[in-house]
């Protein structure tokens, strides 16, 4: 995609945009135009025009094709792409459906964000930038660093790399949170989420397996709201209820482990 004065106008909203996270955050800025009434900060309030957004999908100046898609599925939710092949078919039932559960203009919205990200996607390999972001975060007062993939964006050849080097620190940074003092309870998920008691050293023997890595955290305040009824807020906790571990096995997001570190106190969870 060629489109330079719409390209002028976000370098002059964020002169990094043709970086990782420029182009994670312009993704983002197209996804929650879909909610106008949202109290989101505009990285490029240049999209708020509607001609900006349109070319940025590479309609409004010569794509007949594109519009008349965009023109029958807002004349014709259901029957826009009759005549169209098998393959148009398929996609048009997936935006018949989001159609129904959002209304009849988000299918339209749909079709157009998919527009902009696939070409968005192009113009990242083009330039070669990267999918891959640096997360920084802390758990039990541990500050620690690692890759994370950026949903939105595609990853080249070399952020795979950069993310199945990194796996082997993000598990040393799990144990170690995990043997500190008070010691969290091991446990390997099972496919039928059952936790399962488990030992450092399985842990240790998935790194050979996985291709990449992640981690994260949860804790709740619990409000009792009734007989055997808990209510459960979100909460900050320098020692976390749990610590989650998800290595992915393959490329293609088939294949999973999941380890839970769970905090000894059993009053974490006061329905046990």
């Amino acid at each position: 995609m060629s489109n330079l004065p719409v390209f002028q106008a976000f370098l002059q909203d964020n002169p990094e945009l043709f970086t990782t996270e420029g182009l994670s955050s312009l993704l983002e800025d197209c996804i929650w135009l879909g909610y106008p009434k949202s109290r989101h900060t505009f990285t490029y309030p240049s999209l708020l025009e509607r001609s900006v957004y349109l070319a940025l999908a590479n309609l409004g100046d010569g794509d007949a094709e594109g519009e008349e898609i965009i023109r029958r599925i807002l004349a014709d939710p259901k029957g826009w792409c009759f005549d169209a092949p098998e393959t148009v078919q398929e996609g048009a039932q997936f935006y018949d459906n989001v159609g129904r559960m959002f209304g009849t203009n988000f299918g339209a919205d749909l079709f157009l964000y998919h527009r902009v990200r696939d070409n968005i996607q192009e113009l990242q390999t083009r330039l070669g930038i990267s999918g891959v972001s640096q997360r920084n975060i802390s758990i039990r007062d541990r500050l620690f660093s690692y890759p994370v993939v950026e949903d939105q964006l595609i990853l080249l050849e070399k952020d795979r790399l950069t993310l199945q080097n990194a796996v082997s620190e993000i598990i040393k940074y799990f144990l170690e949170l995990v043997e500190m003092p008070p010691a969290y309870n091991l446990f390997l998920v099972n496919k039928d989420e059952r936790k399962i008691p488990t030992a450092v050293a399985t842990v240790q023997e998935a790194t050979a397996r996985a291709v990449r890595a992640e981690i994260y955290t949860e804790s709740h305040e619990w409000v009792q709201t009734g007989a055997n009824c808990w209510q459960g807020n979100h909460a900050y906790k320098v020692d976390p209820d749990e610590i989650h571990l998800c290595l992915h096995l393959d490329w293609e997001e088939n294949e999973f482990i999941f380890f839970d570190a769970l905090h000894p106190d059993p009053t974490r969870w006061p329905w046990v």
